[in-house]
C-alpha cells in the first residue's frame, strides 16, 4: 500500500523541473542587454523586425555600453527604414545624433543607414571653456617719482604666481576663426623697491583684484592629428574690485628705525577701469565631445593707474606712504603674462537637412 508520502517523493526530481521551469523562461525573456542586443540582430538578420524597437528600448536609456548603444541605434533605425516608418526613423537618427554628435560613417554602416544619416547635419552652437592659471604681472610707462627730490628709480618684480580663472564662451565663424566672450578673475601683485642713498630701502607690495571681460577672436592655424594650434587677438575692460599694499622702510643706519605697518587699501589710489589689448597662442588637444588646451597670453593695459593726491578725488594713502614710508610711487601702466590650462566643451545641435 502506497503511503502519502511515497508518490511526491518518487517524483521529487519531475516536481523540481516544473518548479524552475517558469523560472528559466523568464529568466531567458529578460536577458542581459547584450543578450538583447543579439536577439535583436538575429531577429533583424532574419527579417522579423517588429520586435526590435521594443526589445531595445530599455537598455537605451540604461544598460548598453557606448559601442552596443551605437549597435543599438543603428538596428532599431534601419527597422523603421525597413517598415517605411520614415518619421520614427527621422526621430530615431535626431536622438542618435544628440547622443553621439561626432560621430563618423565607417565602411560596416548599413546603406540605409548611411543615406538617412547624409539627409542630416551637425553644428556646433556653443563651445564653452574653463580657463584655471597663473598671472606674471609687469608694468610699463614708468615715470620715476622721487622723494623729496632724490633721484631713485624703483627696480620692480612679481611672485610667481597670482591666481587667474575664467569662463568662456565660443561661437565658431568658420572653419578658422572663432569669437569669444569671456568673464574671468585675475589676481595681479607686483612689488616696486627703492634704494635711497644714505638713507634706507623702500619696500612696496600692491595686489590687485580684477574683473576681465575680454573679447577676442582665435585662429585655428592647423591640424596635426588630435593637436591643433591657434592664435588669439583681442581687447576688453578690466574692474578693479581691490586694491591693497603693504609696504616697509628700513633705514641705512646701525640703529636706524624701520617703519611697518597694517595692510593699506589703495583703491582711493587707482583707476576703477582699465582697458587692456591682448594676443597669445595655445595647443588644444581634441577629446570626445571637446578640447583639452593650454595657453599662454599677454595682457597689455592701456591706461595710467595711479590716481594723484592733487586730483579733485583727494588721494590720501599717497601721502601716508610718501610721509611715513618715505616712498612715492611712480605712473604705471598694468600687463600680465597669463599662462592657463583648461577644457571646452562642445554643444551642437543636429537638424535635418532642407530638401
Amino acid at each position: 500500500m502506497k503511503t502519502f508520502f511515497q508518490y511526491p517523493i518518487r517524483n521529487l526530481p519531475l516536481l523540481i523541473l516544473l518548479a524552475l521551469m517558469p523560472v528559466s523562461g523568464i529568466s531567458q525573456e529578460a536577458g542581459s542587454c547584450a543578450e538583447k542586443l543579439q536577439t535583436a540582430q538575429n531577429l533583424f538578420d532574419r527579417g522579423q523586425v517588429e520586435q526590435v524597437a521594443g526589445l531595445l528600448h530599455d537598455c537605451l536609456e540604461s544598460g548598453f555600453t557606448r559601442e552596443e548603444s551605437l549597435t543599438a541605434y543603428k538596428l532599431i533605425i534601419q527597422t523603421y527604414l525597413f517598415e517605411d516608418e520614415l518619421e520614427k526613423a527621422d526621430s530615431a537618427m535626431l536622438d542618435f545624433l544628440r547622443r553621439n554628435p561626432e560621430y563618423q560613417l565607417s565602411e560596416t554602416d548599413h546603406s540605409s543607414f548611411v543615406h538617412l544619416f547624409n539627409n542630416f547635419q551637425v553644428k556646433p552652437v556653443v563651445q564653452i571653456s574653463v580657463h584655471i592659471g597663473s598671472n606674471l604681472p609687469f608694468t610699463t610707462f614708468v615715470v620715476n617719482k622721487p622723494v623729496s627730490g632724490i633721484p631713485t628709480p624703483g627696480e620692480y618684480s612679481a611672485p610667481a604666481f597670482n591666481l587667474y580663472g575664467a569662463v568662456e564662451a565660443k561661437f565658431k565663424l568658420s572653419e578658422k576663426i572663432e569669437l569669444n566672450l569671456e568673464t574671468g578673475y585675475s589676481q595681479l601683485t607686483f612689488i616696486n623697491k627703492k634704494v635711497f642713498e644714505e638713507l634706507g630701502t623702500a619696500t612696496y607690495k600692491e595686489t590687485q583684484s580684477r574683473i576681465e571681460v575680454p573679447v577676442s577672436a582665435t585662429y585655428n592655424i592647423a591640424k596635426w592629428g588630435k593637436f591643433t594650434p591657434y592664435a588669439r587677438l583681442g581687447a576688453g575692460p578690466a574692474i578693479l574690485l581691490s586694491s591693497v599694499a603693504t609696504t616697509e622702510f628700513v633705514e641705512i643706519f646701525p640703529n636706524g628705525q624701520d617703519y611697518t605697518g597694517s595692510d593699506i587699501d589703495r583703491k582711493d589710489s587707482r583707476y576703477s577701469l582699465d582697458i587692456f589689448a591682448q594676443a597669445g597662442a595655445g595647443m588644444k588637444f581634441k577629446t570626445r565631445g571637446g578640447y583639452m588646451f593650454a595657453e599662454v597670453r599677454g595682457n597689455f593695459g592701456m591706461l595710467n593707474q595711479v590716481k594723484r593726491s592733487d586730483l579733485p578725488d583727494y588721494n590720501h594713502t599717497s601721502d601716508e606712504l610718501k610721509t611715513y614710508y618715505k616712498y612715492e610711487e611712480d605712473d604705471f601702466n598694468l600687463n600680465a603674462l597669463n599662462f592657463s590650462i583648461g577644457y571646452t566643451q562642445i554643444f551642437y545641435k543636429p537638424s535635418k537637412k532642407q530638401q
